[in-house]
């Protein structure tokens, strides 16, 4: 009972049950990772402010890179997309817990989850949209102590949802047997992918289109080095 629960879980978390309606789910799902870019000077600004003095990690800064930063097809068709799927993936784990805490498998708990879905997405939407703007338009975390340079988002962007997402799939396993868990984890990657690859190449010309605008936003200390 524990098991079934835990998949139909996930089914309404990820909007599984939808499947006559896939083409409808697809644009619904763009449009909530889409939602928050029409926010990301706002959002750029606050790091700016946040991060002026300096953080746990290093201090901000910026390279010389070109007006129209482009994403290489790796990045375009894996990197970003998984990292999405990552960060999905650790919130709809978080986000049953709750649920069973609170309101179990009741019809309100049913109802929430598609709530709790489109809130999720657009955080991750919200957080991915300034991480990959941070990288695209050249800011780097400088280490005055090593002197080593890191790109914002090589952390939180991908290491952390790769991570994360290692976990939720790893606790699916650990809940469920094993061709269910992997039949699972297929449809929740076919179900976030194409959205994932629409965002990333959206995300991505916006960041084109209001370059000049958005660097200016960033106005951290030119770093006057060689990368390589």
């Amino acid at each position: 009972m524990i098991v079934s629960y835990t998949i139909n879980a996930r089914e309404a978390l990820f909007l599984a049950y939808f499947r006559p309606y896939t083409p409808l789910r697809f644009l619904f799902i763009t449009l909530i990772l889409l939602a928050p870019l029409p926010l990301l000077p706002r959002l750029l600004g606050v790091v700016k402010n946040g991060t002026m003095n300096g953080g746990f990690f290093g201090e901000f800064t910026k390279i010389r890179i070109a007006d129209s930063p482009t994403l290489s097809r790796a990045v375009t068709w894996l990197v970003r997309p998984l990292q999405g799927i990552g960060l999905s993936l650790i919130f709809a784990e978080k986000l049953l817990n709750a649920i069973e805490l609170t309101a179990g498998a009741s019809l309100v708990a049913i109802l929430v989850r598609p709530t709790l879905f489109v809130v999720s997405s657009a955080l991750v939407g919200l957080l991915l949209s300034t991480v990959w703007a941070l990288d695209d338009l050249g800011v780097r975390i400088y280490n005055r102590k090593t002197g080593e340079v890191h790109m914002a988002g090589s952390t939180f962007g991908t290491i952390f949802p790769l991570l994360a997402g290692a976990i939720g799939v790893s606790a699916l396993f650990q809940s469920t047997d094993p061709a269910t868990a992997l039949l699972t984890v297929i449809e929740i990657f076919m179900i976030l992918y194409p959205p994932y690859v629409l965002f990333t190449i959206i995300h991505n010309k916006f960041i084109t289109k209001h370059y000049a605008t958005l660097s200016e936003t960033l106005t951290f200390r030119t770093l006057e080095t060689a990368l390589h």
